[in-house]
């Protein structure tokens, strides 16, 4: 097993981390398999390694032989539409070292949970706008995902750009070139409504593009990605990734035209901490700083737009609300 980590723009804040479980000798010569690219959780302030591996331990036994981390910049350091662009960038990337890495270049799949999820959808997209093209250095289907796996996102949402705050309606972007997408995400969710992704599916559906879901009847933000179930206040008993993901690989085999009996291969696990890097025993653990944008002013729940058929636009950051916002085209 291999692990790389490699930087997707100059100052290193964008990188890839590339985990190849691929055999590449053998009498049939090198193995082709499907690839991942995921992207963190984190409310576009946090993004953790260590979100890849549910998701990713699963792919990779069902016989994916390269599963990566997208670690974009969060906090004051996120911008859109950069961190699409170096999504972009990752998946020519994974089709460039195709022959290096033993990847099928027509089945890399994107996945990501709650802000990781809107970057990917964002991406499925946005990846043959021309603009976003020339910035990733791409040219023909280079960036385009093969299918996508979104969880609980926020995929109408105001996003930071260097101007100020611009709204990204996710819905009204889909077309042709969008891929196969399946979604998952939780009815009682309290941070990003719900009616995300319906209106997500309703979009696909209008647009003729494929979709699969899971939507869970209880249980709240993130727990459709969790490996461990959790106890409601209410009683109930909260999924997990294992009431979806079965139903998520056979989309993918479908979709993806993936071998109906699966290859056997070893769970991934997450490469060791850098000891360096560990705060203290005992301190609490670091999280980005972020300053409002221009214009912004601080949330209270009224302006919280969640839970809503009609009001599906959320904030960039649950510390900032951004009431006035240009809508991005």
């Amino acid at each position: 097993m291999q692990v790389h980590t490699i930087k997707l723009n100059e100052d290193g804040s964008s990188r890839l981390i590339v985990t190849v479980a691929n055999e590449m000798g053998g009498f049939f010569g090198p193995m082709r398999t499907p690839a991942l690219i995921h992207a963190s959780a984190g409310g576009f302030m946090v993004c953790t390694e260590t979100d890849t591996n549910n998701i990713g331990g699963r792919l990779i036994g069902k016989g994916f032989g390269v599963i990566c981390s997208y670690m974009y910049p969060v906090g004051d350091n996120y911008r859109f539409p950069d961190v699409v662009v170096n999504l972009m960038k990752a998946i020519k990337l994974l089709r460039d070292r195709a022959d290096e890495w033993g990847i099928d270049p027509d089945k890399i799949v994107i996945s990501g949970q709650s802000a990781g999820a809107f970057i990917c959808m964002t991406t499925g997209n946005l990846w043959n706008r021309p603009d976003l093209m020339e910035k990733a250095g791409c040219k023909g289907e280079e960036a385009k995902p093969n299918a996508m796996i979104l969880g609980f996102g926020p995929m109408y949402c105001g996003q930071k750009t260097d101007d100020g705050i611009v709204y990204v309606p996710n819905g009204d972007l889909v077309g042709d070139q969008t891929p196969p997408a399946f979604f998952h995400h939780a009815r009682l969710d309290p941070l990003v409504s719900v009616y995300q992704t319906i209106a997500m599916i309703d979009s696909f559906e209008k647009k003729k593009r494929p979709f699969g879901c899971f939507i869970s009847s209880t249980g709240g933000h993130g727990e459709t990605g969790g490996s461990s179930r959790m106890l409601g206040m209410d009683g109930t008993l909260g999924p997990c990734i294992d009431d979806w993901f079965g139903a998520c690989w056979n989309f993918l085999q479908n979709h993806l035209d993936l071998p109906k009996i699966p290859q056997t291969m070893p769970l991934m696990m997450a490469p060791p901490p850098d000891a360096s890097m560990a705060p203290p025993e005992g301190a609490p653990p670091m999280m980005p700083m972020m300053t409002p944008p221009p214009g912004s002013v601080p949330v209270t729940p009224a302006d919280m737009p969640l839970g809503g058929a009609n009001n599906i636009h959320m904030p960039f950051n649950a510390g900032f609300h951004d009431k006035d916002f240009t809508t991005y085209k």
